[in-house]
């Protein structure tokens, strides 16, 4: 959107508008505005940012001022029934400098700017028509660690036909973004096309069928030029059925197809059926069949899945279930046969001041898998990768030069050393995300890889769990322990396999007492694989004094000892937050933040502090922010040392 373009919004913006509130909603009239809102803004930050790593030290000073206007309006032509627009626009020039002690010094003028356009045809008939475009291009941190420029084009349209027969609703929409990380030139292109249409009826009072078709073309091109491109279709119908006013009986048909073809081909067909029955006194059953079927290019797929179980309330305390599952898969390399089979108990009582609960559960599990010794591909194997937990991949003997990682789309393939490291860990491997990456933290990857995988085997793994929690004082404080065990039998041809044979417990307590909670676990795992022990302290604290003063900390503290590896036998995750509001006078506030990370051992070192001061006030209609903060980290001997200030200035009305 050019400058001028934007101007002749805001003049149209003020001429039609200067006496809206006259206007009747319910007359016809050519165009009309029901209501519009705005802002003016300015606003400058200046930062100093040190940068070293084992080669280089780089200096950067940058100096920032900008502002602009923000216009939301809502609209109608003709009339409100006929035609309703709801149009937002943005427009923010801005003026950036940096000085730098070793590269070139760099200085641009950025033009921020937005325009938002929601229209609605019909939007109180039977058939009503929606379209809506959002172009804007903005400028952000990630993880105050990489400055990000994005640019987002989005032109989308809806149509809807409500009647008491088959209600429809068909969506399409297009968009195509651009992100460049600034100081590394990393580019990140994306393009989608989406068209969905969508019908649903019921027949009943009881009932409910659905159906939608979607239809997807998305393509990304990464910093390395690797362009991916996929087209999808896919079908999905779901059936909800209920018998009586009470649901006794309630049956779920679920079937799903997706084709796919481009840089990626399968397709797979699901289906899925539940049935749910309440039984007299007390008991519940429960029975759930699912079949799904994969067809990649260098694989195919099936698989039968059950799952079962009669479950029973006996008065308000004691609840049981047996249950069953088993599940049959075959593969073009490999047969696989598993089941479990096992039982739960429940028990509740209220105690002298307090409330107890005991559970006890047992199952065993039986594998069996025929197949010859061969390299086998695995594909889109789900994790989520958090900064606080070890993530290993679940399979032994993983070639590690193989390992893909990808988004949930398949379309953006992440970069070691860039999103991700791997650490070997004897014969598995453990996967993190890098901070500034583009993997968020407790953000879901898929991951690809080639797997040695053995001669066929057979065993049987039997677990008992058992929990225990003594809550007193109407929940003030707590104490629980919890007791898991593996252990295996019947074994044939287990040798290359690795079987986790584990003894975990898990003991704590938490207080809460008014303002204050908090709590000590200490964690026993010993493992045939990766064994460890844990100490976990946490606290928060939130105090209020009066109107003016709020103060909120939290804590946590993580310490594992590796109990198998000597070299890196020590990690250790701390993580402090605490924030400061304190209010001068009405409408005039002073906040303070500062959050401190710290991690320690093989291959996560990691120290960082984040700190801010802000100062917000209105006078006058006027919003006043103004603010200093302080950014260090240190990862892994990369750091970076920022220090800024910041002021903004905005009028809305």
């Amino acid at each position: 959107m050019k400058a001028k373009h934007f101007i002749a919004i805001l003049v149209f913006f003020f001429i039609t508008g200067k006496n809206f509130s006259q206007n009747n909603p319910n007359s016809f009239k050519f165009f009309g505005i029901r209501a519009y809102s705005g802002e003016l803004v300015f606003r400058g930050l200046y930062r100093d940012k040190e940068q070293s790593g084992e080669k280089i030290v780089e200096r950067q000073q940058t100096a920032y001022y900008g502002g602009g206007i923000t216009l939301n309006a809502s609209t109608y032509l003709l009339h409100p029934n006929f035609c309703e627009i709801e149009l937002g626009a943005g427009y923010m020039p801005e003026s950036n400098r940096d000085n730098f002690s070793l590269s070139p010094d760099q200085a641009e003028v950025r033009t921020v700017k937005h325009l938002n356009i929601l229209t609605s045809f019909f939007s109180r008939k039977k058939i009503t028509v929606i379209g809506s475009a959002n172009l804007d291009e903005s400028y952000a941190k990630r993880e105050n660690l990489t400055d990000i420029r994005t640019t987002n084009k989005y032109f989308g349209g809806s149509i809807i036909y409500s009647n008491k027969y088959i209600p429809l609703s068909i969506n399409v929409y297009r968009r195509k973004l651009l992100q460049t990380e600034i100081q590394a030139d990393r580019v990140l292109q994306m393009d989608q096309i989406h068209f969905e249409g969508r019908a649903e009826q019921s027949f009943t009072g009881y009932d409910k069928q659905r159906l939608a078709y979607t239809h997807k073309i998305y393509s990304n091109l990464n910093e390395n030029n690797y362009y991916t491109a996929n087209t999808m279709d896919e079908v999905n119908f779901n059936s909800n059925i209920s018998l009586g006013e009470k649901k006794i009986f309630t049956f779920n048909t679920t079937i799903s197809n997706i084709f796919q073809r481009g840089n990626y081909n399968y397709n797979r067909f699901q289906a899925m059926e539940d049935l749910v029955i309440k039984l007299p006194a007390n008991f519940n059953f429960t029975t759930n069949y699912n079949y799904y079927n994969l067809n990649q290019s260098f694989a195919k797929l099936t698989q039968n899945t059950s799952m079962n179980s009669l479950s029973h309330k006996l008065f308000k305390s004691l609840d049981s279930r047996f249950y069953f599952e088993y599940s049959s898969l075959n593969h073009s390399v490999y047969d696989e046969y598993n089941s479990k089979t096992g039982f739960d108990l429940n028990y509740n009582k209220k105690i002298p001041w307090g409330h107890l609960q005991l559970s006890y559960g047992y199952f065993r599990y039986h594998q069996k898998y025929t197949s010859d010794s061969v390299n086998l591909n695995i594909v889109n194997e789900e994790y989520i990768l958090s900064d606080s937990k070890i993530v290993l991949l679940r399979r032994p003997y993983i070639s590690i030069q193989t390992v893909v990682v990808k988004d949930v789309t398949g379309t953006i393939i992440y970069q070691p050393g860039l999103d991700y490291i791997l650490i070997e860990r004897a014969r598995y491997i453990e996967i993190r995300r890098i901070p500034s990456g583009l993997i968020p933290n407790d953000g879901t990857v898929f991951i690809d890889y080639r797997v040695k995988q053995p001669s066929s085997y057979m065993y049987d793994a039997d677990n008992h769990i058992f929990a225990a929690n003594v809550s007193l004082l109407k929940g003030k404080f707590d104490i629980y322990y919890r007791l898991s065990l593996q252990n295996y039998n019947n074994l044939e041809n287990t040798d290359y396999i690795t079987l986790n044979y584990f003894t975990q417990n898990i003991t704590g307590f938490r207080v809460s007492f008014n303002l204050l909670s908090g709590g000590v676990e200490y964690e026993n795992y010993k493992s045939s694989i990766l064994p460890y022990n844990m100490m976990r302290y946490y606290i928060n604290l939130q105090k209020s004094f009066g109107n003016k003063l709020t103060m909120t900390l939290n804590g946590n503290m993580q310490n594992y000892t590796m109990l198998n590896e000597p070299e890196a036998r020590l990690q250790r995750y701390t993580d402090v937050a605490g924030k400061v509001e304190y209010t001068i006078v009405k409408q005039t506030k002073l906040n303070l933040e500062v959050m401190y990370r710290k991690q320690s051992g093989s291959g996560i070192d990691l120290d960082l502090i984040t700190a801010r001061l802000e100062f917000s006030s209105v006078v006058y209609q006027l919003y006043i922010k103004a603010g200093v903060e302080v950014y260090r980290r240190n990862y892994i001997g990369d750091k970076i040392n920022l220090k800024g200030t910041y002021i903004q200035i905005s009028r809305r009305f």
